[in-house]
């Protein structure tokens, strides 16, 4: 009895504080349930909030990429916006009828029209008229000002006078391909229809949605709610349009009055529950004494760390021989939980990283406290650098190792980087952030920069791993973040600067303050380039190997990025693709079975810009052989051979014509011209033309004759019809082509 004098005693000093904490429990079990039913209550409302968002996304998104789907293949938006006749009422019909068939197949849309500037016009579902004389003129006029294809924000649209204005939201697409001037293709949306849809999902007498544009515009229709009384419970931002939606009850008043009463039974539950602690702190301080023992115990365990805990007693004789077992107990197991928290802790920090290169860094540095002093962070305080690793050939990396060895050696990649920065005395946060991403931030002293000291570390850094391990990186570095808020930036940085490697190369470090300059050529350039290599293939000349030599130095020289050279090579497969729809039946079959599958493969297998360069290199080899050796074979490929020399080898005859040729060859002037389309794919005119503006180029950038000089010596009796072909096939005058081409670069 003497052993358990304390065990009573405790037990009636508690027995008060027993009855008091039993009885608050049934009413905290009560309000508990009240708690989570609000919190199923709001996630039910969010979960009907993000239904509402992508049901609206959803159906935006459609028409967006139905759209954007026409402006690539819709011909008669193309000849619309590139033509020059206005009066071609056939093709605007055409236009109209597929803008009505457009809001008839989406109930969203309140009204449709395309706008062309040059030789300004625009064509609406239910007219067409001049841009100044449209009623939305002030509005196209702004939105050609701004780039890209976005949605705007609540606006008045006023189709006719006599119907007044309405409230509409906008979609503003861009021609893709212009030739002349701009185009925009413009779709309102209803207000109206969009509420109706959204309300399919709420029920409208106990909650609401509102959608609030960029300028806090309400799109939807409220039925008259005050909106000063809703009380927002959930509130997404929708990625597509960059609108906000908001949700929330209806009977805010009641809400707020039933959460009132809820905090105040709160408050009187921590006050008995202070007071509870209070008497326990009251209690327990009588018997302090002998609990010194067990705590005398706990601060000398690490002695005894090593002995076995479950030898210390082997029967317990009161109840403090067996707190102290159960305590020996605890702190061995939590030694081992601390072994293992520091195999985690790589894995915690790679994560923290994470969270702050995608922006989601804390309002304040001082929430960071606790896990910076936790893992030895960097002090989000002082100045960051991003750099981030990649592995060469990563492919042939996860082929050749076994997943544990792959662990393994990347495990010695990141020691090798954060151990050569400690070195360089430099602090260094680093982790793998995907399978062939390492990321690293580096902390900055006051005076330090991206300077040569810290590219030399990653020299090492690269070295080392290359010559001890075999394997090669590459390295991207930002720009410095003055504040951990621009952390994410420097990130984005780094990862464009490895974008850059195609053409650079891999092994090495790049920096985006390297590359980020503006030394690429006009898309114009390429375009032309581009076309005259794909007329040369479908032609089957040799010259298209010079051409293509030349898009691919240009490339190079220009350090385009990948993102900009996969954009271009596939403008360069699109092209020929142009190019061969124009011959026979069976120059088609050869490019569809072997030529583009070849040319889209090597696009997207490629890893640098010279293995792009070789695997587009032979597909299009091939192809041009095949091309020239099918066209040999058909009938009088010989004598249109011949006539295709004696056009290049006289174009500057004024008198070359297919009446000369006919006198040349025995043929009649009909037997060429249709065995010249047959053979060529081009009209003897078209090529003709092409010969001597080829050779007209050549002489303008090459020479200093006039434009005069230049006009006879190529076949052209008059200047002006001269100027006129010119234009027309290069889409400049002589003049400003002249200009253009002794431009440095």
């Amino acid at each position: 009895m003497k052993r358990k004098i304390f065990y009573y005693r405790q037990l009636l000093s508690y027995i008060p504080v027993f009855f008091i904490v039993v009885t608050f429990m049934f009413f905290l079990y009560y309000q508990l349930l009240i708690s989570q039913s609000r919190k199923e209550a709001t996630m039910a409302n969010a979960s009907l909030l993000v239904q509402a968002m992508n049901l609206v996304d959803s159906s935006l998104k459609t028409m967006e990429q139905e759209l954007l789907s026409e402006l690539l293949h819709n011909n008669e938006l193309f000849l619309f916006w590139n033509e020059s006749d206005t009066d071609n009422d056939y093709l605007h019909i055409q236009i109209a009828e597929f803008m009505r068939q457009f809001k008839q197949d989406h109930p969203l849309v309140d009204s449709i029209y395309v706008v062309r500037t040059h030789h300004p016009v625009v064509i609406s579902d239910a007219t067409i008229t001049t841009l100044e004389d449209f009623s939305d003129a002030p509005f196209i006029h702004s939105q050609l000002t701004k780039s890209g294809n976005h949605w705007t924000e609540l606006r008045k649209f006023e189709p006719f006078s006599i119907v007044g204005y309405r409230q509409v939201v906008s979609l503003v697409l861009r021609s893709p391909v212009l030739l002349n001037g701009e185009g925009l293709l413009v779709v309102n949306l209803s207000p109206d229809k969009m509420t109706e849809l959204v309300n399919g999902i709420y029920e409208q007498q106990i909650s609401y949605t509102r959608i609030l544009d960029g300028a806090g515009q309400d799109i939807l229709d409220l039925a008259g709610a005050e909106h000063d009384d809703l009380s927002v419970v959930t509130q997404k931002t929708s990625a597509l349009t960059g609108w906000t939606y908001v949700s929330g009850p209806l009977n805010g008043i009641f809400v707020n009055a039933t959460n009132a009463l809820y905090n105040v039974w709160f408050v009187i539950g921590i006050v008995m529950i202070i007071a509870g602690v209070a008497w326990f702190f009251y209690i327990t301080r009588k018997s302090y004494k002998p609990i010194e023992q067990i705590i005398s115990r706990i601060n000398s365990f690490p002695q005894f760390k090593d002995s076995p805990v479950s030898k210390d007693h082997q029967g317990p004789k009161d109840e403090f021989a067996f707190i102290e077992s159960a305590l020996n107990l605890f702190l061995a197991q939590n030694h081992i939980y601390q072994q293992q928290n520091r195999e985690d802790e790589q894995l915690k920090k790679t994560y923290l990283l994470q969270q702050l290169l995608d922006g989601q860094y804390p309002e304040n540095p001082s929430q960071w406290d606790s896990q910076q002093n936790g893992f030895q962070l960097n002090d989000l305080n002082q100045k960051q650098v991003i750099c981030v690793v990649e592995m060469d050939d990563y492919a042939r990396f996860v082929q050749y190792y076994l997943p544990r060895d792959q662990y393994l050696l990347k495990f010695a990649i990141l020691s090798v980087i954060q151990e050569t920065a400690e070195q360089h005395g430099y602090t260094i946060w680093a982790g793998w952030i995907s399978g062939d991403i390492l990321g690293a931030m580096l902390q900055l002293e006051d005076e330090q920069g991206v300077d040569p000291h810290l590219l030399q570390m990653f020299e090492d850094t690269r070295t080392w791993i290359e010559q001890n391990m075999n394997l090669r990186i590459s390295v991207g570095v930002g720009s410095i973040a003055n504040a951990y808020t621009l952390i994410p930036d420097s990130y984005r940085q780094a990862l464009q600067a490895l974008k850059y490697k195609m053409v650079l190369g891999g092994n090495q470090v790049i920096l985006f303050s390297h590359v980020n300059k503006d030394k690429k050529a006009g898309a114009f350039d390429y375009f032309q380039l581009v076309h005259a290599m794909a007329q040369s293939l479908r032609t089957a000349k040799s010259d298209w190997r010079q051409e293509y030599d030349t898009i691919m130095q240009q490339i190079e020289q220009d350090i385009l990025d990948r993102d900009n050279i996969v954009s271009l090579v596939g403008y360069m497969i699109y092209s020929i693709e142009r190019e061969i729809s124009r011959l026979p039946k069976e120059f088609q079959e050869l490019w569809a079975d072997e030529a583009e599958p070849s040319l889209q493969d090597a696009l997207s297998s490629s890893e640098t810009f010279q293995q792009l360069e070789a695997n587009v290199r032979y597909p299009l080899t091939n192809l041009a052989e095949q091309i020239r050796h099918r066209q040999e074979k058909r009938t009088h490929s010989e004598r249109i051979f011949e006539i295709r020399k004696c056009i290049e080898r006289e174009y500057g005859n004024p008198e070359l014509s297919l009446d000369y040729l006919a006198e040349q060859f025995q043929l009649s002037p009909k037997s060429i011209s249709k065995l010249f389309k047959e053979m060529t794919g081009n009209k003897f005119v078209d090529y003709l033309i092409d010969v001597r503006i080829k050779r007209a180029q050549q002489l303008l950038e090459q020479t200093t004759l006039s434009v005069n000089e230049i006009a006879e010596d190529v076949g052209y009796a008059n200047v002006i019809s001269f100027g006129r072909a010119f234009k027309k096939h290069v889409n400049t005058s002589p003049g400003e082509y002249r200009k253009w081409a002794v431009k440095p670069n």
